[in-house]
């Protein structure tokens, strides 16, 4: 990734963007070649996103020259769609299966978040009752 950065021109520039929360930032190469060595490379990669907290989208990168293109290829594309429609339905299935035995809201003050998801009315109420004291 060196050698590459040394032959690009100062304009080109590398940022990351979240299909999820649709946040951005510019990537900065020269403390990404420091922290992960000289033959790291963005190309054809992904990353669960860290632009915003709770986000569960990915990152992905993007480089700037005149336009932005993004930094993978089309069979990289065709996988990560696959990858992506596989998961989206496994949880489909799952929720599907779940429901009725677990409610995902989210727990009181106080309250286990793992016994409130899978308590009924009647164990919610004694739930809340041993947290308020």
């Amino acid at each position: 990734m060196i050698e590459a950065r040394g032959e690009k021109p100062e304009t080109w520039i590398v940022r990351v963007g979240c299909d999820t929360c649709k946040k951005w930032r510019a990537v900065d190469l020269d403390a990404l070649l420091a922290d992960r060595g000289a033959d790291f490379s963005l190309v054809n990669r992904r990353y669960r996103c860290r632009l915003k907290p709770d986000c569960s989208g990915w990152n992905q990168f993007y480089y700037y020259s005149g336009v932005m293109r993004p930094l993978w290829d089309d069979a990289t594309t065709d996988r990560w769609m696959k990858h992506d429609s596989q998961v989206r339905t496994t949880v489909a299935f799952i929720v599907k299966h779940l429901e009725g035995y677990f409610r995902p809201d989210h727990a009181p003050p106080g309250v286990d978040q793992w016994a409130w998801s899978w308590a009924d009315d009647r164990e919610r109420k004694r739930l809340m009752m041993i947290a308020r004291g």
